[in-house]
């Protein structure tokens, strides 16, 4: 049986942090800001998540999945060299301890923040948008001030890599690079070894409200040096009823692995283990 894309992630973080459904709360509607562009403020359900329900949402976490195949994203990059050597590793490992993936309470980072099971909040200036994932509580910034990207040589590599973008009208187009190796393409989880991707890899997005109202994200990803071909991408967002607010989620404080009893070294990932009646077939 095929595993759903968002239930393995779900199922998995809730029964090894045990963090609780975040809930909706009713509050007053706030006015989004004027700014150029098309108003992409607000909260955004991702199509097919656990959020996205008929008539409306009653809380924002991401148990109770609804059924949907396929990877992540759609569709899997095209890996090759190195970086294909260690995603396959990656996979062996993890089909021996009868799982997808490994998770800890580390930020996803760029891009599978865009497609994280829970809810995502665009706040957006005339010059900022922050795009921020409930799940992990985490925040991408794009900035929209017409400034260049930093020299990589001098600014450390991060999860969310440097984001700039601007306005086609109606579309926001957003150039990200400077990513650490440590994310993946098309999976959830990290690359260990931080061979997820190279250090050339840059993502070009188009944001816009679609015909059907929703979100509309088509990113494309290059790699000369770990992909075979440019990796496409497109996500749907619905937008949430007025008066949906996020909950704070705060894996850490479930988080009981994060140090190595003998060593005092800390953990990073979850350490190996098989949850019977969670994650076996």
């Amino acid at each position: 049986m095929k595993t759903p894309r968002f239930e393995s992630l779900a199922m998995l973080c809730l029964a090894v942090s045990m963090v609780p459904s975040a809930s909706a709360m009713a509050q007053e509607e706030v006015a989004s800001p004027q700014v150029a562009g098309a108003d992409l403020s607000g909260i955004w359900m991702p199509i097919g998540s656990a959020v996205d329900r008929p008539g409306g949402v009653t809380y924002t976490g991401a148990d109770d999945v609804p059924s949907s195949e396929g990877p992540p994203f759609g569709v899997r990059p095209d890996l090759k060299g190195k970086y294909l050597e260690s995603y396959n590793q990656r996979i062996a490992r993890n089909a021996e301890l009868g799982i997808e993936f490994k998770t800890s309470c580390k930020i996803l980072g760029m891009p599978t923040i865009m497609i994280g099971p829970y809810a995502v909040e665009i706040l957006q200036t005339a010059n900022q948008i922050n795009w921020a994932q409930e799940f992990l509580r985490e925040t991408r910034r794009i900035y929209l001030d017409g400034r260049d990207h930093p020299d990589p040589d001098e600014v450390p590599a991060t999860f969310e890599g440097y984001s700039t973008g601007h306005w086609e009208g109606a579309v926001l187009v957003v150039e990200t690079s400077n990513i650490r190796g440590e994310t993946t393409l098309g999976e959830y989880g990290h690359a260990e070894d931080a061979l997820g991707h190279s250090e050339q890899l840059a993502f070009t997005e188009r944001m816009f409200i679609n015909a059907e109202g929703l979100l509309q994200v088509d990113g494309v990803a290059r790699d000369p040096a770990a992909l075979v071909r440019p990796w496409e991408w497109a996500l749907t967002f619905r937008r949430a009823p007025a008066g949906t607010e996020f909950m704070e989620y705060v894996c850490e404080d479930n988080n009981t692995d994060t140090v190595d009893p003998e060593t005092g070294a800390e953990v990073t990932t979850i350490p190996e283990r098989r949850l019977p009646g969670i994650l076996e077939n």
